[in-house]
Order: C-alpha cells, then sequence, then structure tokens
C-alpha cells in the first residue's frame, strides 16, 4: 500500500459500503411494491410476508409489529427502510453516512460525484419533511443513487481510492446477497405439495430482481425457472454483476492491486479461500440439504474478510 491514509481508505471504503447498501434496499422496495401490486390478489399473505421479511434479510433493523393488511404492512416497510432515521440500515440514513464519508475524503473525489450524492440527499430531506410522497420519492432516489455510481465509473480515477471504494461496494453486495438467499429461498426450494405455480414464479422473479439479475438470468437460462437454478446462478455466476462469485472476484483483484504481488495478507488467503469454494466446490455446497446454513456460512467468510480488512488497512 502506498502513502494513502488509512482513515482516507477506510472512509472511502465505507463511502462504497453506505453507498451500495442503499441501492441494493432502492431496488428491494422497488420489488416489493411491484410483487404486492402482482401477487396481493391471488395470495396477499405471501405479500405480506415478503414485506415482513424485510427485517431478516436486513437484520439489525428494528422489529415490528406483524400486519394482517397488505397496505399497512407496505406502508410500514417503506416508511422504515427509505425514510425510518431510526433504522440504522434505511436508505436515509446510508446515504447520510455516505455523503459524510464524503466530505472526509472530498479531495478523492469529483465534483460530478460529490454534486450527486448531494442531490441524492437532498431528494431523501425533501422526503423527511413530508413534501413528496414515499412511492414517488423511491424512484427519485433510486435514479440519483444509480447517478452516483454512474458519476464513480465515469470520473474517477483509478487508484487506490478507487480500489478501496470498489471493496467496499463488492463486499456490500456479496454480504446483501447472501442474505437475501439466506432468507428468501428455503422455503422456495421446498415448497408445499399444493404450492400456487404463477406465485411461487412471481416470488422466484422477485428474487432475481431484488439481485438485479433477473433479465441476465433469462439470457443465459432462457424460461426455465427453478428454486436450484436459480440459486445457483445467484451464487456462482462469474458474468452477472450481483452474484457472489462475481463480487468475490472483484474483492480478490482489488486486493491484488493494493498488495502491487507482495506478501500474501491474512485478507488475500482469506478470500482465495472463498473463491476457490465458489469456483470449484459448486456441487458439494448445491449437494447439501440446508441451503440456509451454507449461505450462513458464507457470511461468515465474508465477514471475517471484512474483520481482517479493517486489522490489515483501516487499523492505526
Amino acid at each position: 500500500m502506498s502513502a494513502m491514509l488509512a482513515r482516507s481508505a477506510e472512509n472511502i471504503y465505507w463511502m462504497g459500503r453506505y453507498l451500495e447498501r442503499s441501492a441494493n434496499l432502492c431496488r428491494n422496495l422497488f420489488v416489493a411494491e411491484q410483487l404486492t401490486v402482482e401477487i396481493r390478489g391471488l395470495a396477499p399473505n405471501e405479500a405480506i410476508q415478503f414485506w415482513h421479511g424485510f427485517q431478516k434479510v436486513y437484520p439489525g433493523s428494528p422489529r415490528h409489529k406483524p400486519f394482517s393488511d397488505v397496505d399497512k404492512a407496505m406502508q410500514s416497510g417503506m416508511h422504515s427502510f427509505l425514510l425510518g432515521t431510526k433504522n440504522a440500515l434505511s436508505v436515509v440514513n446510508s446515504i447520510r453516512n455516505a455523503r459524510e464519508n464524503a466530505k472526509a475524503v472530498r479531495e478523492y473525489l469529483t465534483r460530478e460525484v460529490f454534486e450527486q450524492i448531494n442531490s441524492c440527499w437532498l431528494h431523501l430531506d425533501a422526503g423527511l419533511r413530508g413534501e413528496e410522497l414515499p412511492s414517488i420519492l423511491l424512484g427519485q432516489v433510486q435514479e440519483a443513487v444509480f447517478g452516483i455510481g454512474g458519476a464513480t465509473e465515469r470520473t474517477l480515477i483509478r487508484n487506490e481510492a478507487w480500489t478501496f471504494l470498489d471493496l467496499g461496494v463488492m463486499i456490500e453486495r456479496v454480504y446483501r446477497v447472501l442474505l437475501l438467499l439466506r432468507h428468501r429461498m428455503p422455503t422456495l426450494i421446498a415448497p408445499p405439495s399444493d404450492v400456487d405455480i404463477p406465485v411461487h414464479h412471481a416470488l422466484l422473479r422477485g428474487v432475481l430482481r431484488s439481485a438485479g439479475s433477473l433479465e441476465n438470468y433469462r439470457r443465459v437460462q432462457g424460461a426455465e425457472l427453478t428454486p436450484e437454478i436459480v440459486s445457483s446462478f445467484l451464487m456462482f455466476n462469474e458474468q452477472t454483476p450481483h452474484s457472489v462469485a462475481f463480487g468475490v472476484s472483484h474483492v480478490q483483484g482489488d486486493l491484488g492491486d493494493i498488495e502491487h504481488g507482495g506478501v500474501l495478507t491474512e485478507t488475500a488467503r482469506l478470500v482465495g479461500r472463498l473463491s476457490s469454494q465458489l469456483k470449484f466446490e459448486e456441487q458439494e455446497l448445491l449437494g447439501r440439504h440446508d441451503f440456509a446454513t451454507i449461505c450462513g456460512t458464507l457470511l461468515s467468510e465474508a465477514s471475517r474478510i471484512h474483520e481482517s480488512l479493517t486489522r490489515l488497512y483501516f487499523t492505526v
């Protein structure tokens, strides 16, 4: 690593994590809203459970009493995860934190990136003041978050700051996709015998859309839609940008750029081991019967990578 300060590296790493968390949550809220419209007439309880599931897909968020009404469940989930100031994982808190981190590393950012982050915050601030309906605000914020991603991709120089930013984005992405799979997939892998096929397929599409991968899945797999193939695609396909394998591969490349072929660090060894599992143990992993446990094990590996990275580069 060169002369980049540990505090600066940590700030830009967490800026990447918060921005990716915001994009992930905006997409998940949009998917949940559209899925509710699609299945509320066929299976209102499934729509309600999808909203209640946010508390498990985003562990650490406030727990709320369950609702038996679809609209109340949707309104509560939308408010808590979009504008909930008491929800540490909400979009409003994630963008606020990303903005604070961006201020701390202003010298590493372009004007376009900084302005896009501020623009996104202004949308959310208007929502906090009640000047925009959450359903309309969600679209505005999602577009603004994607605008931040576009500005970083097009304007930031590819130096160590970029590498730490990408590390944050990819580690957060791996973590969120694994949490999505751990909670959403087990009930779809083992559905009841009287499962409603249209609803089951809608929920599978919801998982793919939540991971930003429905169109990519269709390009690779065509019309075939089964829980096993969906799980394999989101876990092991290295070509789709939101798969676990894609994210781990990018983390491995980022570490190589930082370490410049030096001594193999603990972090690099952890990432290499996880990468090898994803490349060479697909059948063994999918052959196990407890898919939630598999995801939990991989989540633990991702957490260890983050902790090792923190000790190695951010602790002074």
